[in-house]
């Protein structure tokens, strides 16, 4: 009998250790993010879509969307040391896209002039730059970007040159 109390002791023991190194905090903070805005430029140039992204040593992610000015915004970047991608998606080859972006192309018909026979508004389209500003590969994944900036708790400014 003795010999059962000791393992369910150590048992115990255990259960209580690990449930105070997960509850206590020993792991990765994943509430801890903090809030990077800054411009992407290429030699000057503002990037004018695409994603940032701050990837954290536990494996934690955090991303925003490039606007066509440049700008973007994550909003959880994890905290601590991050490396830092830049990925800019390109142009469809579809010939009648790409003259659409650019301005050409067929125009939408417009829609009735009599507001009482229009119908309900739909959500607004993805703002679409007419141009896209293309940058090297190497700064879409993590371990060639040689990009990183230390993310604190609370809002930073991060202004990105590839």
């Amino acid at each position: 009998m003795s010999g059962f109390s000791i393992w369910n002791r150590r048992l115990w023991a255990s259960a209580l250790a690990a449930s105070c190194i997960l509850l206590g905090g020993c792991g990765p903070d994943l509430k801890a993010h903090g809030v990077v805005k800054g411009k992407v430029t290429r030699g000057g140039k503002p990037l004018t879509s695409g994603t940032v992204m701050f990837f954290g040593k536990d494996g934690v992610t955090g991303s925003g969307t490039i606007e066509p000015d440049g700008t973007y915004e994550v909003k959880d970047a994890p905290v601590g040391e991050c490396q830092v991608t830049v990925r800019v998606d390109t142009l469809p080859m579809d010939p009648s896209v790409r003259a659409r972006l650019k301005g050409g192309g067929t125009k939408m018909p417009e829609g009735p002039r009599d507001p009482s026979k229009a119908s309900p508004d739909l959500p607004s389209a993805p703002r679409v730059p007419k141009e896209i500003v293309p940058i090297d590969a190497k700064y879409s994944k993590p371990e060639t970007s040689g990009l990183s900036f230390t993310v604190k708790k609370g809002e930073q400014t991060y202004n990105i040159d590839l």
